[in-house]
């Protein structure tokens, strides 16, 4: 990276699967930014984490970090937390669900890595939410270059493992972003079915957006 790249962009999403809160800085441990996928929607009858790829309604759904907990909104409602946020999250699903916390120790509700960035470059005119991204930076290439490379962004250092490989979530509808199924197809004919990279945490830290991102 001969340039320098900034971090222009910073999401929480707390629940899996459910909408992302920008925010302006973040704290970032072993296991990615504090508060991201700490949550997850478990399905009663089955026992297992729901996913968007399956349930594609879930991005619908607003989730903030309030205090020590999260709070969801579904649409149409007042926000909702407890066991009011498990009644109309079930509502909505049509079947019977809650809020279910991470455990403490071991990886939280990710589905690959602790950390995944973007380049803005690469998200172009799409909308970044399609991507559910920890950290964009305005690198103006791909950061598929930084695979296999240790960085360093804000105080945190982390190293890059792999080029993330997409699925169909970034074509779904979410709350003001239309179904469009010409992303993947995109993606699939320019970039190999990926788009973005996967980042593992070496040194905790504070990230925050206007950081500078470099190789160490």
């Amino acid at each position: 990276m001969g340039e320098t790249a900034r971090v222009t962009g910073l999401w929480r999403h707390a629940v899996k699967s459910l909408q992302g809160q920008p925010v302006d800085s973040a704290l970032v441990d072993s296991r990615g930014i504090v508060g991201d996928r700490a949550w997850g929607v478990r399905d009663i009858r089955s026992g297992t984490i729901v996913s968007a790829k399956r349930e594609p309604a879930l991005l619908l759904v607003a989730a903030h970090v309030r205090g020590e907990g999260v709070t969801v909104t579904v649409p149409g409602q007042r926000p909702a937390s407890g066991r009011a946020a498990d009644a109309a999250l079930s509502v909505f699903l049509g079947r019977e669900v809650v809020i279910d916390l991470a455990p403490s120790t071991g990886p939280a509700y990710v589905d690959a890595a602790d950390l995944h960035l973007v380049s803005a470059a690469e998200v172009g005119e799409w909308d970044v939410r399609r991507f559910r991204p920890n950290v964009v930076v305005d690198w103006p290439g791909s950061l598929d270059v930084l695979v296999g490379e240790r960085i360093r962004v804000g105080t945190v250092v982390a190293d890059v493992t792999k080029r993330t490989r997409r699925c169909a979530m970034p074509t779904a509808r979410q709350t003001g972003v239309p179904k469009d199924v010409a992303v993947l197809r995109t993606i699939a004919r320019q970039r190999d079915m990926c788009l973005g990279v996967y980042a593992q945490v070496v040194q905790a830290g504070v990230v925050r957006v206007g950081d500078v991102l470099s190789p160490t």
